[in-house]
């Protein structure tokens, strides 16, 4: 007999008391067959079975849906998608999103669609750092890596948990994220610094802990990409990944899911990339009867919610078609699809799955545990319950934007620095080459002396060799010059300012793999994002106001993972686990 957890909502704890490896609050474990009994926000138990039996074949296939749109408002179109197709879900991007206030009207608007039903999950991607939707007023998160760096599991917790609270006041029911792929593969283009770390145990335990504060908040949080899209080296959204790891080794890869998992994750989202040593094959793991439901379903256990990555990527929709994929990936084991952006593939999946539901290709008992799963999650989330009022909600929007900033000082990562070079001070001249206003802004606070060159975060090839002349120029006329480098668009300018005689500090706002591209640099400081609090916190650092502890959360070819040292240029001591 299935154990079936039957849960109340967890409650929000005050974050200062809690401890970020205390276990989930899991209130009821009611072993029940055939019946699934969930504890709704507002009290009792829903039988979830019995109105999945009340249900029509038209609204299991919209609940397998999640769709996304162009605008900023509802209009006939977005009414006609949402109320006609009765989907079970809706995500949000940057197109949506002009301001705090807006979004959270048009989430409240969307709800109101079905209010009279089942009201649909609003879902962001909001990882922090580089995948940022939403950032008016609310915590606007470093980035995995920066909290990598920390090796803090109560920031990580107390992270997942600002970051929560903040996007349910906005109105949002679920989040797409934390990313809990292992960066094992430098080369990797679409992961980087979305991930914790390559380490796999450093991945897990502040994979588990953002998970646990996220879902603290009462937001469904959905981790991703399972089994894991960290050690390739193309990117799903225009070809095929193909993992060459060994079985073992991706069995590896597969911790931080499984121990998040075993912490009462509510759900995953599956990654377009090929895993031959598991499946014999070049089938994309979203498509893969054997890793959803032989690995993730029968050898995991998980009973959460499956949601696919997007169809419509170039991975799937070039070699199946989204129809045949949403079919085959519900059959896999999948519980929703995400179609987001074409209007005419959002047709093609609802009616390849209608069909696939009338005509028996998709089974019957498939449609209903993928329901079962959908419905358990929305009355664990609270998604059935009213909101309150959108102007209460706004008017405690942001209260713990603190937490960004702690987050980036921690991480700030000092790798190289020669005698004396720093703390920088104010009576110098300070030469600031930079992609981020944020930075010269941030030094320009703190010194009189600052003379800043501002340049494209990818500058065009026609403006390269202008730049390089600047840079130079620039270089010339200070005491040391601070220049940041987020890709690797950014190298030469770096490189043009080290053939002066000036002394120059580098300061990585992106991947930290770079740092060998630039060894004649005087100082080499990692921050591992561009948001407004790694500028304020470098600026900060550059400038002795706090102590470093920031350590190295991948290996680079001269330097270990864990690897920083202190102002003074002395390595930092050793740090066995990551702090509680």
């Amino acid at each position: 007999m299935p154990r079936v957890v039957a849960v109340e909502p967890e409650p929000v704890p005050d974050a200062g008391a809690v401890d970020a490896g205390a276990p989930p609050q899991v209130v009821v474990v009611v072993p029940i067959e055939p019946q699934l009994l969930v504890a709704p926000a507002d009290g009792g138990l829903i039988d979830v079975r019995a109105q999945i039996a009340a249900m029509s074949v038209e609204d299991k296939v919209g609940q397998l849906m999640m769709v996304g749109f162009g605008g900023l408002e509802v209009d006939a179109a977005i009414e006609n998608l949402v109320k006609g197709r009765r989907v079970g879900g809706i995500c949000l991007f940057k197109r949506n999103i002009a301001s705090a206030a807006q979004v959270a009207k048009l989430n409240d608007d969307m709800r109101a669609l079905l209010a009279d039903t089942v009201p649909p999950l609003i879902a962001v991607d909001q990882e922090g750092g580089n995948v940022v939707r939403i950032s008016d007023g609310n915590t606007v998160l470093p980035g995995n890596m920066t909290l990598g760096a920390t090796r803090d599991l109560q920031l990580a917790f107390e992270a997942g948990m600002a970051q929560g609270e903040d996007l349910r006041l906005l109105g949002f029911s679920m989040n797409l994220a934390p990313v809990l792929d292992v960066n094992s593969n430098p080369r990797n283009p679409v992961i980087g610094i979305r991930s914790f770390s390559d380490d796999i145990s450093l991945v897990s335990d502040l994979g588990k802990a953002f998970v646990r504060g996220q879902q603290a908040a009462n937001l469904a949080t959905i981790a991703k990409h399972f089994p894991g899209h960290g050690n390739v080296d193309t990117d799903s959204h225009h070809g095929l990944p193909v993992s060459k790891d060994s079985a073992a080794s991706l069995r590896e890869q597969l911790r931080p899911f499984a121990d998040s998992i075993d912490d009462g994750l509510d759900g995953l989202m599956t990654a377009h990339i090929a895993v031959p040593a598991l499946t014999g094959d070049d089938t994309p793991a979203t498509l893969s009867e054997k890793v959803l439901t032989g690995v993730l379903r029968k050898e995991m256990k998980f009973d959460g919610l499956v949601l696919t990555d997007e169809l419509e990527m170039d991975a799937i929709d070039k070699r199946y078609g989204v129809g045949r994929a949403a079919v085959m990936a519900l059959n896999a084991g999948a519980d929703m699809v995400l179609i987001p952006w074409r209007a005419e593939k959002k047709t093609e999946v609802y009616e390849a799955l209608l069909a696939a539901a009338n005509d028996g290709s998709l089974p019957r008992e498939r449609l209903d545990d993928a329901v079962r799963h959908i419905l358990t999650l929305k009355y664990r989330r609270g998604v059935m319950t009213p909101l309150a009022p959108r102007a209460e909600r706004l008017k405690q929007l942001g209260s713990h934007k603190t937490i960004a900033g702690q987050i980036a000082r921690a991480g700030v990562t000092l790798l190289k620095t020669e005698k004396d070079l720093l703390p920088l001070k104010s009576t110098q001249r300070i030469g600031v080459i930079t992609s981020e206003p944020g930075l010269a802004e941030s030094l320009g606070r703190r010194s009189p002396n600052v003379k800043t060159l501002i340049f494209p975060t990818y500058p065009k090839d026609s403006q390269r060799t202008a730049l390089k002349l600047k840079a130079r120029e620039l270089a010339e006329g200070v005491d040391v010059l601070v220049v940041t480098v987020s890709n690797a668009r950014h190298l030469d300018l770096a490189t043009m300012a080290t053939l002066t005689a000036t002394p120059v500090i580098v300061v990585l706002m992106g991947v930290p793999y770079l740092a060998s591209a630039i060894p004649e640099a005087k100082g080499l400081v990692a921050v591992y994002s561009y948001r407004d609090e790694a500028s304020e916190a470098v600026a900060g650092a550059l400038f002795g106001e706090y102590d470093l502890g920031g350590r190295l959360p991948v290996a680079l070819p001269k330097m270990p993972r864990g690897f920083g040292l202190n102002l003074k240029g002395e390595r930092l001591k050793a740090q066995a686990a990551p702090r509680k």
